[in-house]
């Protein structure tokens, strides 16, 4: 799918750091999907427009979200669009549309 990244969230770093791309480990069953282009830099740091979880659950429900650097860096590890669709298929109900 063009135009995005896809990144599965973890609880916290140590979690994220545990992961391979092989075996994601312990997640939360959801993944962010961010879109290239929107790299924008405020005082407080950068980020992205996105589509991400709602809820803290398993495969919530989306909505359209801004998704600091940081968070990305401290707590999503960047994954395939394959895996993403496995792991959180209501994100693909939006963005297929």
């Amino acid at each position: 799918m063009k135009g995005f990244k896809f990144f599965l969230e973890y609880e916290n770093k140590t979690e994220k750091n545990k992961g391979t791309r092989k075996n994601p480990g312990n997640h939360t069953g959801n993944v962010v999907a961010i879109l290239d282009d929107t790299l924008r830099v405020y005082d407080d740091g950068a980020h992205y427009d996105g589509i991400g979880a709602v809820f803290y659950t398993r495969n919530s429900g989306v909505g359209s979200t801004g998704v600091a650097t940081k968070y990305l860096r401290e707590k999503c590890k960047r994954i395939s669009e394959t895996q993403a669709r496995e792991i959180h298929p209501n994100l693909f109900d939006v963005l297929d549309k």
